[in-house]
């Protein structure tokens, strides 16, 4: 007897949200913004993450710092024509200056300075070349790493990756592509032979895969992957008997879609950079493979079966798991 097929995660239970109206905001997580070249020392870089927009810059310690970007003062976005001064960020309408935790530091007018004026800053992380902050109050996990990259065995490059349009979805779509097995197989030509998922915690899971790429690449796939908050992955494996590590993360944003940013780790020997090229070159393939599907897919009628049963979990998770908005996060900086 054929087994049944499962609840509909896009039907709410409960009486809350559906997976296709998530409400505004994003989902708690550390999100890239950058890569590490493009913001030099007194560089000032605008980003958005879903309905907000994040100001980025290196100050004169050479640290990032990530803060709400528009001036408490009159709203102008500090991105566009903001200075950096010392380690603070100015206004480029009337010099007001922020500096740490998104305390205004000078007022050129002489006025006190309001206890209201104050930014929300943003922890943020740096590393193999590319930017991270975390949407929200407090991280809830540690930004993905790996503790054992050592810089003379191993060579890493961070890219974005180039998609072919616009992409209309939020990240958790692409994240889902670790536990819909069938798709990888169905659209992808990518035949997984073996699988097993392990839940950690509220914001980790972990799946293992044994793969056969078919024409996306020479020898057998072997992945460990880790899934960080909804929208990153950590994979650890080796691809041709080659090693290869990498960190993918996609970043929402309601004016430009979801960008899609990955570091690619390999040994430091001959061949590493022409590896790398094509491991680049792979993962923009099967993102372009998604993009026409996933921008065009309708949320609100699921039918998932037994074999989807990661899959509808995963599903379940996206739910539940905290989301914030810009704004919240901006009255939490007032009050503290």
């Amino acid at each position: 007897m054929a087994a049944r097929a499962t609840a509909d995660p896009a039907e709410s239970t409960s009486g809350g949200r559906s997976i296709f109206d998530l409400g505004p905001g994003a989902h708690e997580c550390w999100y890239p913004v950058a890569l590490s070249a493009d913001v030099p020392k007194g560089k000032v870089v605008g980003r958005d993450i879903a309905d907000g927009r994040v100001v980025v810059y290196r100050g004169e310690d050479g640290v990032i710092r990530a803060m709400s970007a528009y001036c408490k003062h009159m709203g102008a976005d500090l991105s566009v024509g903001g200075e950096v001064v010392g380690n603070d960020i100015r206004c480029p309408f009337h010099h007001w200056s922020y500096g740490d935790g998104g305390d205004c530091k000078h007022i050129p007018a002489g006025d006190e300075i309001p206890k209201r004026a104050k930014l929300f800053e943003f922890a943020a992380r740096e590393q193999f070349g590319l930017i991270w902050v975390f949407f929200g109050k407090t991280p809830l996990y540690e930004l993905q790493t790996f503790e054992d990259f050592d810089e003379t065995k191993h060579v890493a490059r961070s890219f974005e990756v180039q998609l072919n349009d616009k992409l209309n979805c939020e990240p958790w779509m692409f994240t889902t592509n670790v536990y819909d097995i069938a798709h990888l197989r169905s659209l992808h030509g990518i035949n997984i032979v073996h699988s097993e998922v392990e839940e950690i915690d509220p914001y980790r899971s972990r799946m293992s895969w044994d793969a056969d790429l078919g024409d996306k690449g020479t020898g057998g796939l072997r992945m460990e992957i880790y899934v960080y908050g909804v929208n990153s992955l950590r994979n650890k494996g080796e691809q041709g008997g080659r090693l290869k590590w990498y960190i993918g993360a996609s970043v929402p944003s309601a004016r430009h879609g979801t960008k899609f940013f990955m570091t690619v780790i390999t040994t430091n020997e001959e061949g590493a950079e022409e590896f790398l090229d094509r491991q680049a070159a792979m993962h923009a393939q099967i993102m372009n493979e998604d993009l026409p599907v996933l921008n065009n897919m309708r949320l609100d009628e699921l039918l998932l079966l037994p074999s989807d049963r990661a899959l509808s979990r995963f599903m379940r998770s996206v739910l539940k798991y905290p989301r914030v908005t810009m704004k919240e996060l901006e009255r939490t900086a007032k009050m503290d």
